[in-house]
């Protein structure tokens, strides 16, 4: 895909790992729409773009709210023209038992993680069938890797995943393309260059990381209609 020009949406956009995608989005010559709860943060990354002379929009809203996601997708054909590319990036988690996870806390991370995607995706695939487009989900290595104490943001991923292998099928001989990214830990402190280490000694990726990937995958041009690239720690190596 030429990005230089092309309609972007990315959802989270406000930090960590959403913030990263859209300035890099944005740097590689997209129009971005930037999707987030934090109006405040949202405010700050448009300035950041539009200083460095890129092009994008501030959508604030609650996408567990179905007419946020109709209305985002509305907000970016009418600034841009059209929307051809769709980061699924927004997404929360929680750590609890199953024993002592809510009703409620089950439902925030469901709704956020899974059932917005599914709504967002919904409202945006006529136009990205028009225009060839890429749909990213950021999922996470926990939705292959059970986690003790994270059963509702593990099974939400395991989900996604599962929502993207299906979309896939179903838009493959449209021109759509599906990609999920699916990163271990992530040190989400924008701008951390150094990064942290965890307890086992291992580097911990960076929003930045993350953000290459996806770019580096919206630009590649074969015949592929679906990919899953994974993304784990840096170990350090060995000494002898």
């Amino acid at each position: 895909m030429e990005l230089a020009g092309a309609s972007a949406l990315v959802t989270g956009a406000g930090r960590g790992i959403g913030r990263a995608i859209a300035l890099s989005l944005a740097r590689a010559g997209a129009r971005v729409t930037a999707v987030s709860r934090t109006e405040a943060d949202l405010r700050s990354l448009v300035e950041a773009i539009r200083g460095a002379g890129g092009q994008a929009l501030a959508h604030p809203g609650d996408l567990r709210d179905g007419a946020t996601c109709d209305a985002a997708v509305r907000a970016a054909v009418a600034a841009h023209g059209r929307l051809q590319v769709l980061v699924h990036n927004a997404g929360v988690g929680g750590h609890a038992s199953v024993a002592e996870t809510t009703d409620e806390d089950w439902a925030r991370i469901l709704d956020t993680n899974l059932t917005a995607v599914f709504r967002l995706t919904r409202a945006a695939l006529p136009h990205l069938v028009q225009g060839g487009g890429h749909v990213v989900m950021i999922s996470s290595l926990a939705g292959q890797n059970p986690i003790a104490g994270m059963a509702a943001y593990c099974a939400s991923k395991a989900a996604l995943d599962h929502f993207a292998q299906c979309l896939m099928l179903e838009v493959r001989h449209q021109g759509v393309k599906v990609t999920t990214v699916a990163p271990g830990s992530v040190d989400t402190g924008f701008g951390d260059a150094a990064g942290a280490r965890r307890a086992d000694g291992s580097w911990m990726l960076r929003a930045e990381d993350v953000a290459e990937a996806v770019l580096s995958l919206l630009r590649i041009r074969d015949e592929a209609h679906g990919s899953r690239l994974e993304m784990r720690p840096l170990r350090p190596p060995k000494r002898a």
